[in-house]
């Protein structure tokens, strides 16, 4: 009886002035195939668009690139050299549309950048102008290396897949029969309400970097919670002062079943008087911040979606969650004067 071993689509994606990157990477994949792919029970396969899209009549070339490998694929190695390339409907090029894609959808991106040496007439200043920005974009993303030679892209790649494969392979040991008190909710893509469920965090703590307790209170509701703040008498020691309410697991909550089944974190926000934006804070065991974003608020209620596996690689960072805060700084960015009303509404994970 045949075995049957997991496949990992490993997509190759770059414009048209990268060729003997290719080939390197096909030897690579060749190599850990006949190596450590076979002594782990895995193979990879490399998707190209010149050999793996059929032409397909009625829609933009990128979005039937899209439709055959990228949305099949669970990782990208994505090369540059001397031009972005050629734009899309939405995006500068091919490839730049096809990196964030694939980080909107959680997967694994590897960027390379070739650093070789060209003759000088093959050198265009405004397509290395547009590199260098995107560079630039990417820089503290991590997701980006360069290279000066074929053998230096050998090494790098080989290194990066390696390392992947094995570290996929071990989330996935780890998955088999990991279960979460959401699953039952997840497996019939219910809804779950983050305060009226949780009735033991119904309690929202109230912190402050201030030693006054006075400067804010918490008022809870069925399916809301407020945060009134009076800041009055609070000197605003070098910006850092804040006022936080905390939804506090004690011990730490799975919320990975999330990441997994692909829900979105939602909630509803407005503001009365100065505040004019919050920080959303989500915690793991050691205070390591999963998510960090400054949002707008203001009288109008906005809903806030954010897609669970977009902010990750994996859900590694979501199995241990011990904090929710949403905290309000007392700067001009977040607070424009001295009183203000903050009410946050249908917190909810749902699914996609």
């Amino acid at each position: 009886m045949f075995k049957k071993m997991p496949v990992c689509r490993l997509m190759i994606s770059c414009p048209s002035d990268v060729k003997t990157e290719i080939e390197i990477i096909n030897r690579v994949v060749d190599n850990i195939n006949d190596s450590i792919g076979f002594s782990m029970n895995i193979f990879v396969k490399t998707l190209y668009w010149s050999k793996n899209v059929m032409p397909e009549a009625g829609e933009y070339p990128q979005s039937i690139i899209n439709k055959q490998i990228l949305d099949k694929s669970d990782a990208i190695i994505a090369i540059f050299g001397n031009r972005i390339g050629s734009p899309t409907q939405h995006y500068e090029s091919g490839t730049i549309e096809e990196i964030e894609l694939m980080i909107q959808k959680g997967k694994q991106v590897f960027v390379y950048f070739s650093d070789k040496p060209v003759r000088k007439s093959e050198i265009d200043m405004e397509a290395e102008t547009k590199i260098q920005a995107f560079k630039e974009k990417y820089k503290d993303r991590g997701i980006y290396v360069v290279y000066a030679s074929d053998e230096e892209f050998n090494d790098y790649v080989s290194m990066h897949l390696t390392r992947y494969l094995t570290t996929e392979l071990a989330n996935e040991v780890n998955r088999v029969n990991e279960h979460t008190r959401f699953d039952d909710s997840i497996s019939q893509r219910k809804e779950v309400d983050l305060i009226y469920d949780y009735t033991k965090f119904y309690d929202i703590k109230q912190v402050s970097s201030y030693t006054d307790s006075n400067i804010m209170k918490i008022r809870t509701h069925k399916d809301s919670f407020e945060m009134d703040i009076d800041i009055i008498n609070v000197n605003k020691i070098e910006n850092k002062e804040f006022a936080m309410a905390l939804f506090e697991y004690a011990p730490c909550d799975n919320w990975s079943a999330f990441f997994e089944a692909g829900y979105f974190f939602e909630f509803d926000a407005a503001s009365s008087g100065d505040i004019r934006a919050f920080q959303l804070e989500i915690k793991d065991d050691i205070r390591n911040k999963v998510i960090d974003r400054t949002l707008q608020v203001s009288c109008e209620e906005e809903h806030f979606r954010i897609w669970i596996p977009s902010t990750t690689r994996d859900s590694t960072a979501w199995k241990k969650i011990s904090q929710v805060c949403f905290v309000v700084f007392f700067n001009s960015t977040y607070i424009d004067g001295e009183k203000g009303l903050l009410t946050i509404r249908n917190l909810k994970m749902v699914p996609r």
